[in-house]
């Protein structure tokens, strides 16, 4: 069978193993592997204490790519308890990252603001641009819009998010509690 199309079609598609699978499975890593660019970007500039969770799920409001709880930096360096930390004001980001699909990504960021007080659209330059001519449906529904550059790191903010706080108290305290439920307070990202 060495002559057959289906051998020939496999052989030249190369040794790597990705390439075997359908397109739809190699879109999926691409997507994964633009989040962890972004995260590394976005976590190298943090300003704030705070925890983040990646394919964050609250059932109801759908599984967002990234989220992020974040609070202000106090004066004392070991404060960090489950009690200074509900003391704080915190803020609830919510990040969805699209390759392509940037209406997509409007629609499931639009969920994550019933639970975030902040739900933004993160999207690779090329596809930004054509998202950002919509300006008017972004800024409607609260949702912003940002700009990433896998390859050098660079986030543009082409449309700032609403600052608002959630559309759901009772789901945004669901999120939180979820959230910092999961997590070991030692596992904070602190400023740098």
């Amino acid at each position: 069978m060495a002559g057959s199309p289906l051998m020939k079609i496999q052989v030249s598609r190369g040794l790597n193993p990705r390439r075997n699978l359908p397109v739809f499975t190699s879109r999926k890593r691409t997507e994964s592997n633009f989040l962890r660019a972004f995260e590394r970007a976005y976590f190298s500039k943090a300003q704030k204490k705070g925890v983040a969770k990646s394919d964050f799920d609250l059932p109801g409001y759908g599984i967002a790519d990234l989220v992020w709880i974040s609070w202000k930096s106090s004066r004392n360096e070991h404060e960090g308890t489950a009690i200074e930390c509900k003391k704080k004001p915190m803020r609830v980001l919510a990040f969805e990252m699209k390759i392509k699909d940037w209406r997509g990504a409007l629609q499931q960021a639009f969920r994550y603001s019933y639970f975030a007080d902040q739900s933004i659209v993160v999207l690779p330059p090329a596809t930004a641009r054509i998202a950002s001519g919509f300006k008017d449906e972004f800024r409607i529904l609260g949702i912003g819009l940002w700009s990433f550059d896998s390859k050098s790191g660079l986030i543009r903010t082409l449309i700032a998010p609403r600052r608002k706080k959630a559309r759901s108290h009772v789901a945004r305290e669901k999120a939180i509690a979820s959230l910092l439920g999961s997590r070991k307070f030692s596992q904070f990202r602190k400023s740098r």
